[in-house]
């Protein structure tokens, strides 16, 4: 079980030099290769609930895979998988029975096999817009999706995404679909939260039901509206009574429901957005982050937070291994870490420029014909260079742990232990977590872990040609300027 208090660690700030960044940036380097102008970062994290070492990451390019708890990531081209990075889609992803990853699509639902070479489309929900989906904590054979049309419909899955079929009675009239997520103490308690047309007002609503899909009642979200979307946060994994929205907006809030949904408070404040949240796997723990403010970690039982990172999450996955955030490689000095102090620092984990590659699959599979053409692509955007130990000290300036450091993260200590899911959050829909990571000292699921002194060796700052220079021109420009005018303002637990 992990604990809820860890000793007190002050945040360390970030040195401000955003103007010297940003002019040598628009003197010296190139401009962003990614089609559809997003700068490359990942925005969720889910783990494979029977292989703990296995985890799959969503990222502005494609999908990364690892096999070995982080030490390597593999691409997942966004062709393979059935969608246009030139759209802007962000689909939600889950990993459910037998290691099929689900991934929702705007024309369809896909399930990857083996190991994420092999994509199809589920028959069933084939040309449906899928809004979001989930698997249950606990039960990765119960997946569940939520289709758009006149009504919007829940379909269920209890094998693992192979097949699926409609569950229960259409979302009420008028309600359109955001998120959904299952209760991991209750299968037949399912949430989803959206926007809900009434009286010839639009305003966000979570609707809950408490058999499977078979009726639905609606509860109005506070200070939700079209512009303020609700999205569930997570629900609690021993009492299905408990969960959390946050508000898609800069300020942005989170809401704490203890009644099921009928009614909310709020449960902390931010100058931006709540990308991140996650509840830890005994229950005992929740971690917010925000884009402005950083990294908060609160009892479930009091909700009062402590400000413990100055990292910018946009995401978090909770497992027994520890606290995995996505997070901005530039300014924070990785792409996905590992805290094993509750999010006080991270171990990095995956920094772009050391991808391995495209995940090595059979031609006669989607990934095997379709990815390795456009490796070229990815690794000039993310300054490919070798990384292995063996390949040479890493370039001046370029340490994990020194980037890390200097934004509040870095130098986490090892990590052991598997199993155990967890609820979290980031990008735009409902991400969901699955079993824990575990293995070698600095590594879940064994392997060396990737830092300054070896593995990887290659932070955001010495990334090279690519897209490391667009960031710094308007990443950290962006992000500092937005910083100092919000100021650091600590968030506040309401009542």
């Amino acid at each position: 079980m992990l604990s809820s208090s860890w000793p007190a660690r002050r945040p360390r700030s970030r040195p401000a030099r955003a103007g010297l960044l940003l002019a040598a940036a628009l003197a010296s380097l190139p401009s962003p290769a990614a089609a559809n102008g997003v700068f490359p970062s990942a925005d969720q994290l889910v783990f494979d609930p029977a292989d703990p070492a296995r985890a799959v990451a969503r990222m502005t390019y494609g999908l990364l895979t690892t096999q070995d708890g982080g030490a390597s990531w593999r691409w997942i081209c966004e062709g393979a998988v059935g969608y246009d990075d030139t759209g802007g889609q962000a689909p939600p992803i889950a990993v459910a029975a037998d290691g099929r990853v689900l991934a929702a699509l705007g024309d369809g639902l896909v399930v990857g096999a083996e190991g994420g070479c092999a994509w199809t489309g589920a028959e069933e929900l084939a040309g449906k817009a899928v809004v979001d989906l989930s698997v249950r904590q606990g039960d990765p054979s119960h997946a569940v999706a939520v289709a758009a049309g006149d009504r919007h419909v829940l379909w269920a899955s209890r094998d693992g995404g192979a097949s699926w079929a409609r569950a229960g009675a259409p979302l009420p009239a008028g309600f359109q679909a955001r998120t959904v997520d299952v209760a991991p103490s209750d299968p037949r308690r399912v949430y989803v939260s959206g926007l809900e047309s009434a009286g010839g007002s639009v305003k966000g609503a979570l609707a809950r039901s408490i058999d499977g899909g078979e009726t639905w009642e609606t509860a109005t979200v506070p200070g939700s509206t079209t512009s303020r979307e609700p999205y569930i946060a997570g629900v609690d994994p021993l009492d299905a009574d408990v969960l959390y929205v946050r508000i898609a907006s800069a300020p942005g809030r989170l809401l704490v429901s203890t009644d099921g949904g009928a009614s909310f408070k709020s449960a902390f404040e931010t100058q931006g957005f709540v990308r991140a949240f996650a509840i830890s796997p005994d229950g005992a723990t929740v971690a917010v982050g925000s884009d402005i403010d950083g990294v908060f970690r609160a009892p479930s039982s009091t909700l009062a937070f402590e400000r413990v990172s100055g990292i910018a999450p946009r995401c978090f996955a909770w497992t027994e291994a520890g606290l995995y955030a996505c997070a901005s490689e530039f300014l924070d000095g990785f792409t996905i870490g590992l805290s094993v102090d509750g999010g006080a620092t991270f171990e990095p984990l995956l920094q772009q420029a050391c991808l391995g590659g495209p995940l090595e699959c059979a031609a006669s599979t989607a990934v095997g014909a379709l990815c390795p053409s456009d490796w070229p692509r990815i690794a000039l955007m993310t300054g490919h260079k070798d990384c292995t130990p063996d390949a040479g000290s890493p370039a001046a300036g370029s340490g994990a742990s020194g980037s890390a450091g200097a934004s509040g993260a870095g130098g986490a200590g090892g990590a052991s232990g598997a199993g155990g899911a967890t609820a979290a959050s980031g990008g735009g829909a409902s991400a969901d977590s699955g079993a824990g990571a575990g293995g070698a000292p600095g590594v879940p699921g064994g392997g060396a872990a990737p830092s300054a002194a070896g593995g990887c060796g290659c932070g955001a700052a010495g990334a090279g040609a690519g897209w490391a220079g667009v960031v710094a021109v308007a990443g950290l420009a962006a992000a500092i300027a937005r910083r100092r005018a919000a100021g650091r303002a600590r968030s506040r637990p309401s009542a």
